[in-house]
């Protein structure tokens, strides 16, 4: 009876010994039946192969996961390095040509002889401005046209140092003395100057390249608005924001003569006394 019933406790503590659940003493009690009882033992194997069996199956079982999850893994991170080299490949491409407009603008900015035309429309209204430039002398136009059909009219002239300024709007005409350099129109680049705004405008802005009004172009699209760049110079050729409100700008340069920066007539214009 004693043994039946030892048999029957290690038979019952058999699953939990296998998984090492169990506490030492008990290990011995075990490991003791176990060698005299061959039946018992006969259960313990068999127990035990199935256990191993059903643990075989599941290092598989983790093993398929592992790698799954790593090819998964692997395939999302090179999908990864591939967008983020395509990202890349496209910022430095438009960084180089900003870059390269840029250079190309600054060796225009310090021109002394040079023509500018700058036509402007918005909300029915448009401007016209004009600057001839030759060495320290310059004469700009500056005509207003609005919807309401009022027409103002200014004439800016520097030669040396004599300098002075036509205002004319309806029946009143002014000459002034002052405000005259902020009336020269400059070559206007829409680039950036330095290395960072370059890289952030390349971010930010999609660039490609068209010919416009017969000229070969960059446009740059940035904040709802088109930017027309001229490739041969760098310049500014239009801009149209998303208001659809155009500006037009026109360039020539070393072509200023002596005879297109006339001195204006101010024979009836009231000399402005402030």
């Amino acid at each position: 009876m004693k043994v039946e019933r030892d048999c029957k406790i290690v038979q019952d503590l058999l699953p939990n010994y296998i998984e090492n659940l169990t506490n030492e003493e008990t290990n011995e009690y075990v490991k003791e039946h176990l060698n005299k009882c061959s039946e018992c033992n006969k259960i313990y194997e068999n127990m035990k192969k199935e256990v191993d069996l059903k643990v075989a199956k599941k290092d598989n079982k983790e093993v398929k996961y592992l790698k799954k999850f790593n090819f998964k893994f692997k395939l999302l991170r090179n999908l990864l390095i591939i967008i983020v080299a395509i990202i890349i490949i496209i910022v430095a491409r438009k960084s180089c040509i900003l870059i390269n407009l840029s250079n190309k603008q600054k060796e225009l900015e310090n021109s002394n002889n040079y023509y500018a035309k700058i036509e402007s429309y918005s909300d029915g209204n448009m401007n016209i401005i004009e600057t001839y430039v030759k060495d320290d002398k310059f004469l700009t136009t500056f005509n207003k046209y609005s919807k309401e059909d009022d027409v103002i009219k200014m004439v800016t002239y520097k030669s040396g140092d004599e300098q002075f300024r036509l205002l004319e709007n309806k029946d009143k005409k002014v000459l002034y003395h002052d405000g005259i350099e902020m009336l020269k129109v400059q070559p206007i680049s829409y680039l950036p100057n330095n290395f960072i705004q370059t890289l952030f405008m390349a971010i930010n802005t999609s660039i490609n390249k068209v010919e416009f009004d017969g000229k070969e172009c960059y446009i740059l699209r940035i904040d709802n608005s088109e930017v027309f760049v001229e490739a041969e110079t760098g310049l500014m050729i239009k801009k149209i924001d998303n208001y659809n409100n155009t500006i037009d700008y026109e360039y020539e340069f070393g072509i200023v003569e002596d005879t297109d920066i006339v001195k204006p007539d101010t024979s009836g214009y009231i000399v402005n006394e402030e």
